[in-house]
């Protein structure tokens, strides 16, 4: 499983978010990000998941936003470049 992906994400302040955090909900946009599925520390630190499909079997994994971008054409690029093969905007 490659351990970075690009996904459009929702932007949030904290793990919590706006369902609980008043934060969140002053701060919730979306964003297309660089994340690493791999991060240090697995389970010891709170983190957001995202659901991620691999060899037809879904799975949820913690994230680490690395990078945004301000448009899919910026993050399309930047796929091809690091050879980032899941990308889903």
């Amino acid at each position: 499983m490659p351990c970075h992906i690009i996904r459009r994400i929702r932007t949030a302040h904290c793990t919590r978010g706006p369902a609980v955090c008043a934060k969140c909900r002053e701060t919730t946009g979306v964003a297309i990000c660089v994340l690493d599925i791999c991060p240090p520390n697995p389970g010891c630190v709170q983190r957001r998941v995202v659901r991620v499909e691999w060899a037809g079997e879904a799975t949820w994994r913690e994230y680490d936003v690395i990078r945004s971008f301000e448009n899919e054409a910026e993050a399309r690029e930047y796929a091809a470049k690091e050879g980032i093969g899941d990308v889903e905007i």
